[in-house]
């Protein structure tokens, strides 16, 4: 079947129409191409098809540089677009998901700069078939075995290539530029399992029941130490750029003497860095991330252990948000409106929860501002939105 890709998907397939009219997803197309697919899956409203050839490519296509891309891999969609496509298709992905699931008619939106694109995952979650390491197919819990990982940080990639993890399922294998530590969290305890000298391995379990597993990263001029079960990101570079891009809306939209809420505040990044200096209340439910948070800025803050919805609410100048992939909760953007904060920050890493919050925070009274597009994850079609409200 030949097709012209006329859109994309937030996953990063093309997007185009079947001879019926029905929406056809292309893994591997790019936008303004025609191709020639093979479909695999046919639904009642949908398609979904792979490239058997380019007919006519987009002019920043290029050859992916994984040799485990074409074997099924699903870590990474956008290898074949240069940097230049990869930056606009996030800008689109981020631009469509405003327009159609916030109902934004017109708002300021840019790209705020990206990390390195190869080399930057500090942390990544492997599958585990026969002992070896590997990625989740695409659309599929297929195990796809791995002898490199191009986005992998080099410690990391030499303990998912070199390892043995025996009968198990899964392992998050997580490592600190700063320092050098590295921790293989497994899903179960084999006695069997191998891996380079000077990795701790441990198990969930073992975490769950106080088992000290963590690692140490430099962030900011800082160091953080971020445990096992605690989330951060990706890479320490992109936390950094995070931090500046987020810090940089703030001295030039409040006084430096406004109080902050720090909503989902993990281990501290911002109520340590943006909120330097401020009276800040960090809210965090996960105990692993509040007690590295309390190690990390000791009294500096307030901590408190809760669910946003269960926080016993205080007056804000304004609020840093950075909720999980699945965003905030149906509650949160009416409890930053009780906060009484004049300004907000919402830090999102999926378009469409950024653009459903967004619209929640502006019928609670705000009033959308600029939207900052950051690429924290090249190769995929992941993008970091950092959003910012008035009122």
């Amino acid at each position: 079947m030949h097709i012209t890709i006329d859109g994309l998907a937030k996953e990063g397939d093309g997007v185009g129409r079947s001879p019926d009219g029905r929406a056809i997803f292309v893994r591997g197309a790019l936008p303004d191409e025609k191709v020639d697919i093979l479909t695999i899956e046919e639904r009642t409203k949908f398609l979904r098809g792979s490239v058997v050839s380019v007919l006519e490519p987009n002019p920043h296509r290029i050859e992916p540089f994984c040799i485990h891309l074409s074997e099924g891999c699903g870590g990474c969609s956008l290898q074949h677009a240069d940097q230049e496509l990869q930056k606009q298709i996030k800008l689109r992905i981020v631009k469509e998901a405003f327009e159609r699931i916030g109902k934004f008619d017109a708002f300021s939106f840019g790209y705020g700069g990206g990390v390195q694109p190869t080399r930057y995952r500090t942390t990544v979650r492997c599958s585990v078939h026969n002992g070896k390491a590997g990625m989740r197919g695409f659309h599929s819990h297929d195990h796809v075995p791995l002898n490199s990982c191009g986005v992998a940080h080099q410690q990391v990639e030499e303990i998912m290539v070199n390892s043995y993890f025996g009968d198990i399922d899964e392992v998050v294998i997580r490592t600190s530029s700063h320092s050098g530590k590295s921790l293989a969290i497994v899903s179960a305890f084999d006695q069997t399992i191998k891996t380079p000298q000077g990795v701790q391995v441990v198990t969930v379990n073992q975490i769950r029941e106080g088992s000290s597993a963590y690692i140490v990263e430099y962030v900011y001029g800082k160091e953080w130490r971020i445990s096992a079960e605690s989330f951060f990101q990706a890479s320490p570079e992109g936390s950094e750029l995070l931090i500046r891009t987020v810090k940089k809306i703030i001295e030039n939209n409040v006084s430096a003497s406004a109080s902050m809420a720090d909503f989902y505040s993990g281990v501290g990044i911002f109520a340590g860095t943006v909120g330097s200096g401020r009276q800040v209340t960090a809210i965090e439910q996960n105990i692993s991330a509040i007690e590295d948070s309390i190690h990390n800025l000791k009294n500096e803050i307030d901590h408190v252990c809760s669910r946003i919805e269960k926080w016993e609410v205080s007056s804000h100048d304004f609020v840093v948000a950075n909720p999980s992939r699945s965003g905030l909760g149906k509650q949160v953007p009416k409890i930053i409106a009780q906060t009484g904060a004049s300004f907000v920050v919402l830090v999102s890493c999926d378009a469409a929860a950024a653009a459903r919050d967004a619209r929640r925070i502006v019928d609670e009274g705000f009033e959308l501002g600029e939207i900052v597009i950051l690429d924290l994850f090249p190769q995929t079609s992941h993008v970091e939105v950092v959003s910012t409200f008035s009122r």
